[in-house]
């Protein structure tokens, strides 16, 4: 098999990984919007655990696969725990609201806590598969593009919650925006960065 014969594989079995991610969110979204309104409390909340819990461990059995050392295969699926926190979280938080009289502290600081928290989520995902399957550290240097691309998502879902907001289908769609595109950009963004380097360096080599 030739090199590129080789790559063009290599980024073909990528291309699925991302497909197999991609369908078990959208199939997570489809089914919980399907139960949202013939299940009670506190089933809701138990499906919905189990459901996002499945889409991690998707994840992470994709990041085992893809990852090119058994360091990588294990460390990688490491940091899906901190979404995964983040999301267990908010579902304890959902279901104490719903149970009885709990509400979630208010303010611009809480606020901002949600935000971060969600530029964390996003950067975590992206990681994840710069560690499984990226050489060296410049790629790196790709996070900032999820990581800005979230903040400009995050300012202006806030404007068109206001707008479109209340409607289960919508909030599903900007759960696909932030889980599912975003960090595949970011994915993007870092392998160029490492292809870019690999170009850079043969060429500071000749020149030198």
């Amino acid at each position: 098999m030739t090199v590129t014969a080789e790559r063009t594989d290599r980024v073909g079995l990528s291309v699925v990984a991302a497909v197999v991610v991609v369908v078990v969110e959208a199939a997570r979204l489809l089914l919980l919007n399907r139960l949202r309104w013939e299940l009670g409390y506190p089933e809701t909340y138990a499906v919905q655990g189990v459901l996002f819990t499945l889409v991690y461990l998707t994840y992470a059995a994709v990041l085992v696969w893809r990852g090119r050392t058994f360091v990588r295969r294990i460390t990688a699926p490491l940091l899906l725990l901190v979404p995964w926190l983040f999301d267990s979280f908010w579902l304890v938080m959902s279901f104490l609201m719903a149970r009885g009289p709990f509400d979630l502290p208010s303010g611009e600081w809480w606020l901002w806590m949600i935000r971060l928290q969600m530029v964390v989520t996003v950067l975590c995902l992206t990681a994840a598969w710069g560690i499984a399957r990226r050489r060296g550290y410049l790629w790196l240097v790709g996070l900032v593009v999820p990581g800005v691309l979230m903040l400009v998502w995050i300012r202006w879902a806030d404007r068109a919650w206001e707008t479109l907001g209340g409607q289960p289908v919508v909030s599903d769609l900007f759960m696909m925006v932030s889980t599912v595109a975003i960090p595949l950009i970011g994915c993007l963004a870092c392998w160029g960065v490492e292809a870019l380097s690999r170009t850079a360096r043969p060429a500071q080599v000749a020149a030198a």
